[in-house]
């Protein structure tokens, strides 16, 4: 029995023992921190330097430690003088080049330009400027007809060539369905979104795919 308790004294020594040192090694640890936050986040336009033991300061009311500030020399703010950038000339006509041109024209009648410039006038070149316009989706229904034909002297029945259908007894062409996969997988757009999108146009296509 007495040797148990030796025992027992003796890991709870060497317990104790390696806790301090543990707690001691915390210590280190965090002072290392403390001392690594200082150098990185410390103040860059202000060294302090102390006349004593270093102390941190909680309220400026309450410290009894001279300070002494080096401060550092200001730097004057030199702002680059404004800079305007100029048009390139012809962008906007190459930006435009490969797009469909509708051309509007905005005249004057014969009777606005004699009360204005008499009965003598010259028309000079027009002046000329694009805008960009924008026309949202347009859906079209494709009815298709495929003719069927019976014989007469016999029962026979053939019906007229049709395309081959992207599914079966679905609503969806190849069109619709290139738009559908760009909109979802191109432009991340939910089907939710998009189902919505079509009833706004009127068009009623349920996610499930049951069109």
């Amino acid at each position: 029995m007495q040797k148990v308790t030796e025992n027992l004294s003796k890991t709870c020594a060497e317990q104790k023992t390696q806790l301090e040192q543990v707690n001691q090694n915390m210590k280190l640890i965090l002072e290392q921190i403390s001392i690594s936050k200082n150098k990185r986040f410390g103040r860059s336009s202000e060294k302090m330097i102390y006349d004593g033991q270093l102390g941190m300061c909680f309220n400026e009311a309450e410290v009894t430690i001279e300070t002494k500030y080096v401060i550092e020399p200001e730097l004057e703010e030199v702002r680059p003088k404004a800079y305007k950038r100029r048009k390139s000339s012809g962008k906007r006509d190459a930006d435009l080049k490969d797009l469909p041109v509708e051309i509007i024209m905005h005249e004057l009648t014969s009777e606005e330009l004699k009360e204005r410039l008499g009965d003598k006038w010259k028309r000079l070149p027009d002046e000329v400027y694009k805008r960009l316009t924008f026309h949202p989706a347009e859906f079209k229904v494709e009815e298709h007809h495929v003719a069927v034909y019976a014989g007469n002297n016999n029962e026979t029945i053939i019906r007229g060539k049709r395309p081959v259908d992207l599914l079966r007894n679905s609503l969806v062409t190849l069109s619709l369905e290139a738009a559908i996969m760009n909109s979802k997988y191109v432009n991340a757009i939910p089907l939710y979104c998009l189902e919505q999108e079509f009833l706004r146009n009127d068009v009623v296509l349920s996610r499930q795919g049951n069109g």
